[in-house]
């Protein structure tokens, strides 16, 4: 019987996570993204709902959909309410992920999650093999500048409470550097999928 793997597909804000994701799905793979997971259960979940709200205001939310400025402003505003949002959400975000990545196991033998905050939120120990999509710090506050349409100043204010990817580059089992055109970076993942595959 072949193994099931679960791979995480992790890196800073701005490192290319989505690019790696969309090449992987791209090649027939399933990618659960655990930051739509997260949204969907912030709105749909009861319980996570009123949560946010006793602690954010009822301003997180507006028509039953999620405030996401409003609540970004809230958030980053200091470690406290990071600490906060991420104990409300990362347990059901979690779980849900697990139970979608056991149902896709009958069909497939790999299932990739793209997920921001693998090591902050400690979920490595879930995961067979975690794969940091690596870009340097001038290049990913670029990107998010023309991505979003923000200042450098939010963008840092957010970066201070992801563990750098220096470090993280010590805790993964692959790095792809995404410092190429779509091209290069494409086979970079290929390559790496035909690596994993032969494990």
């Amino acid at each position: 019987m072949k193994r099931k793997l679960l791979i995480a597909i992790t890196g800073g804000i701005g490192s290319g996570k989505s690019t790696v994701s969309s090449i992987v799905e791209n090649q027939g793979f399933i990618v659960l993204k655990a930051d739509i997971i997260a949204k969907e259960i912030m709105i749909n979940y009861k319980s996570v709902r009123q949560k946010i709200i006793d602690y954010f205001g009822k301003e997180s939310y507006i028509n039953g959909q999620l405030n996401t400025k409003f609540l970004a402003e809230k958030i980053f505003a200091s470690k406290e309410n990071v600490e906060k949002i991420n104990s409300i959400v990362h347990p059901p975000t979690i779980q849900r992920v697990l139970n979608l990545a056991k149902e896709h196991f009958k069909k497939n033998d790999l299932v990739f999650v793209e997920s921001a905050l693998v090591y902050e939120a400690k979920i490595q120990n879930y995961f067979d093999y975690i794969i940091l999509v690596y870009s340097d710090e001038k290049t990913r506050i670029e990107r998010i500048m023309q991505r979003d349409n923000v200042d450098e100043e939010k963008i840092r204010q957010r970066m201070q409470y992801q563990i750098p990817d220096e470090k993280k580059r010590v805790l993964a089992d692959f790095i792809v550097e995404n410092n190429c055109d779509i091209n290069e970076l494409r086979n970079r993942i290929l390559f790496l999928i035909s690596l994993i595959k032969s494990l």
